[in-house]
């Protein structure tokens, strides 16, 4: 029986599990090639790593596999190194957060996170009520997010993809203020004028991205491991994905980037 299949099947007995890379920063393979989406990076970042399995990869504590020793690396002081966390929720569920946060920091053996961008759910439908009902939602979990700047957890915090009239509100509504705006500029060349002219204003840093909306994160596994195995966990459903960038700060240089996933069983 191949790694990939043994771990697979021990996957299968557990009620949730989380998938982490590792510092996917450690293979050149991935590093020389230029992807569409992040999304398609993770999938040639997992297909490496599930083809080259070693033996010695098992479930860890809290149900994490850690598919890539190639994680403490980084030859710097930490406090020389900045890590950005950006979280894919969903459901607008805190829980969500502070589980990805906790993930992070512990795999990465540190008690402190220096920004984390959130990538809030899609809205459900497209009525006035549903734009109510998700901006509702949105400051609600906002709130909570604050209090982990209160704390000292996270230094700042960022959002994804909020239009002009969603940034204005929650901007309006929040003690702590969004520091970022994470925004796709896919289907369109430039950031909308009004939307930089808003963010210059009240000093929201405007980053573009090439990710996904929704993540597909649970077909991007499947099709791996339906890929590289003669099985795949059955029956389980992303509950939220998380991407880490540690930078060099003052020199640009990313010494570390990595994905986390966690799945839990579906009833």
């Amino acid at each position: 029986m191949s790694c990939s299949n043994a771990l697979l099947q021990k996957l299968q007995s557990l009620k949730s599990f989380r998938i982490h890379t590792g510092n996917i920063n450690s293979f050149a393979e991935l590093k020389l090639k230029r992807f569409k989406n992040s999304a398609e990076e993770l999938s040639a970042c997992l297909d490496l790593q599930f083809g080259k399995l070693d033996q010695a990869v098992d479930i860890g504590p809290n149900g994490t596999v850690l598919l890539s020793e190639c994680l403490h690396d980084i030859m710097y002081e930490r406090d020389d190194l900045k890590i950005s966390l950006k979280v894919f929720l969903t459901e607008f569920d805190f829980g969500q957060i502070t589980n990805a946060i906790e993930a992070t920091l512990d795999q990465l053996k540190t008690d402190s996170i220096e920004q984390i961008i959130v990538a809030f759910p899609e809205m459900e439908g497209e009525s006035d009520e549903d734009e109510k009902l998700w901006r509702k939602n949105l400051i609600s979990l906002w709130k909570n997010i604050e209090s982990l700047v209160d704390s000292g957890k996270v230094v700042s915090a960022g959002v994804a993809d909020l239009q002009l009239s969603q940034l204005e509100k929650l901007y309006d509504e929040a003690d702590v203020k969004p520091c970022v705006n994470h925004f796709n500029i896919d289907g369109c060349c430039v950031v909308p004028p009004e939307l930089q002219s808003f963010a210059r204003e009240h000093d929201i840093q405007l980053l573009t991205h090439n990710d996904p909306s929704p993540f597909p994160v649970k077909e991007v596994f499947s099709s791996v491991c339906e890929h590289r195995c003669d099985s795949q966990p059955c029956g389980f459903g992303l509950v939220w994905a998380a991407r880490y960038t540690v930078w060099v700060q003052r020199r640009s240089i990313m010494a570390s980037k990595g994905y986390i996933i966690q799945f839990n069983e579906q009833k």
